[in-house]
């Protein structure tokens, strides 16, 4: 009879498992972040401090991160792993040279980041962080992802980071703060008569917000009984309304508005308006990861229109609903889950809407998620996935029917699959919108020149729409130039920042919607 072989048993690939963070660890592991603005990391790194966390927010990523990250990563991916692995490693070099053993610098500091999944390289961002350490030097260098809760929780009752509800709120307050005073460095900066004093005023403000947030993280109303759901809500409410609208946060930003409101500001210069968006980090980032683009318009003569995160966070919960309703319909279980998203989406929005006037008022509300997905319906499908999906093609139609700007710019980071179709469905609305002027952008770490001369080209378009708007307005309200400078001569609260005189639905230009308010205010004086 023939001799039949066992088969050999089959050997699957495990990946080696994470070393676990843990609550006694806390004490002693420093938890390292950063990649976003240098405000939304000083409010980040002050809510994880205020909560008992040993934190520290990475510098701004330099050509030399992106670099080094491509030395160490594969090959092939997109700008912002190249920046924030080669920023991770250029800082663990550091503390090496400051005498900090490579065992040490294994055990006493972790990364802390989000992850997530979809048709483009963000998916493998975890794993290329971790390839990236291992071939600089430093295996089993811990990464920890907002979706890794399994990492976090891995061997220990007590998660090393605890998702309390104090913690919970002060990061929502420190997204706000953060994307507040994001977007009004930007729309105050251009129109600055001192230069350097919105920089200087929003270091201060940044400053009083954090001191702020460092003291909220063990707020406790009253302490409920064990088992008492009662109690335990009514803490929990109060805690709500403690950080986000209780006394000392409403003073915390007052006061930081009112240190803001002392820059004095010129709104007649006549500056194009450009909306910047794209790609989440290549749009949000202040340095070289995106060839300090935000900074080098506004050396150009532009005011930039950002995007705040809370448009994505938004567009998330927004995304979730549509999915929900597609598979699950709505009945049952579906239909609280839908409710439950829905209030989530208004509640961000709302919140967001009552610090920014707070702190001003200067800043737009976050986006209207119906809006932009019925405007780009018809050309990209709202529930595709990857990227910013059909935002960007929402947003372009926003700017040209509603005239919201004068130049529409869609950043990316090379090779950006989502970002590149959504590219393509804009450029066929750019020819059938004759007021959208629509500028793709790649940031490729070795085309700075040519990408920032591409710029130059296309504002010298927005200019030119950007000075017809504020003469059509002199001549539309039969004002002249001289005349709005003698009514702000004798109106001194016209030269501050949040001086109210923007109007929805108006021209795009700062000058050329001021120019409508004082002729209004002129024919009601005389």
């Amino acid at each position: 009879m023939p001799v039949h072989a066992e088969p050999e048993p089959v050997q699957h690939y495990h990946r080696r498992p994470d070393r676990p963070f843990l609550a006694e660890e806390r004490s002693r592991t420093t938890i390292l972040f950063g990649n976003l603005t240098p405000k939304h990391d000083a409010l980040i790194e002050a809510v994880f401090r205020g909560n008992g966390y040993l934190c520290q927010a990475l510098p701004l990523p330099t050509r030399a991160c992106y670099d080094i990250g491509k030395e160490f990563c594969n090959n092939g991916l997109c700008n912002p792993n190249y920046y924030t692995a080669g920023n991770l490693i250029q800082y663990l070099r550091q503390l090496k040279r400051e005498g900090w053993s490579t065992e040490d610098i294994i055990d006493r500091f972790l990364y802390f980041s989000i992850g997530g999944c979809g048709p483009c390289r963000f998916g493998m961002y975890e794993s290329e962080y971790k390839l990236a350490l291992e071939n600089a030097g430093f295996p089993g260098f811990r990464v920890l992802t907002f979706q890794s809760n399994r990492v976090i929780r891995e061997g220990s009752n007590q998660p090393g980071l605890a998702y309390t509800v104090n913690f919970g709120l002060g990061m929502l307050n420190a997204l706000n703060f953060g994307d507040i005073l994001f977007e009004m460095a930007y729309r105050i900066r251009p129109y600055e008569v001192e230069p350097g004093a919105t920089d200087r005023a929003m270091e201060e403000a940044t400053r009083i917000l954090a001191e702020h947030l460092a003291g909220q993280g063990f707020y406790e109303p009253f302490q409920p009984p064990r088992k008492d759901r009662l109690g335990s809500t009514l803490s929990i409410l109060l805690k709500i309304r403690h950080h986000l609208a209780g006394r000392e946060w409403r003073r915390a930003l007052e006061q930081a508005r009112d240190v803001l409101n002392q820059v004095e500001v010129d709104w007649l210069r006549v500056k194009p308006l450009v909306k910047a968006t794209g790609e989440f980090y290549s749009a949000i980032s202040e340095g070289d990861a995106n060839h300090n683009l935000y900074r080098f318009l506004e050396s150009e003569g532009a005011e930039v229109l950002v995007d705040p995160i809370g448009n994505l966070v938004r567009y998330w919960i927004h995304q979730a609903r549509g999915h929900n309703r597609r598979r699950k319909g709505l009945s049952g279980w579906s239909r609280k889950k839908e409710w439950t998203l829905a209030f989530a989406e208004w509640f961000w929005g709302w919140q967001y809407r009552r610090t920014a006037r707070l702190l001003g008022g200067l800043a737009h509300d976050l986006e209207d998620q119906d809006e932009l997905e019925k405007l780009a319906e018809p050309y990209y499908d709202p529930l595709t996935r990857g990227g910013e999906a059909h935002l960007l093609v929402g947003r372009g139609l926003v700017v040209a029917r509603h005239r919201a700007a004068h130049l529409y710019l869609s950043v990316k980071p090379f090779g950006c699959m989502p970002s590149t179709q959504a590219d393509a469905v804009l450029f066929m609305l750019a020819a059938r919108e004759p007021d959208l002027t629509f500028l793709p952008l790649e940031t490729l770490g070795e085309g700075e020149v040519h990408a920032l001369s591409r710029v130059q080209m296309a504002l010298g378009e927005a200019r030119r729409k950007a000075m017809t708007e504020f003469e059509e307005e002199l001549r539309r309200q039969r004002v002249t130039r001289q005349q709005v400078e003698q009514w702000v001569a004798r109106h001194p609260e016209a030269r501050r920042p949040f001086y109210p005189f923007r109007r929805e639905g108006g021209p795009a230009g700062t000058a050329a919607q001021f120019v409508r308010h004082v002729a209004a205010q002129v024919r009601r004086e005389s």
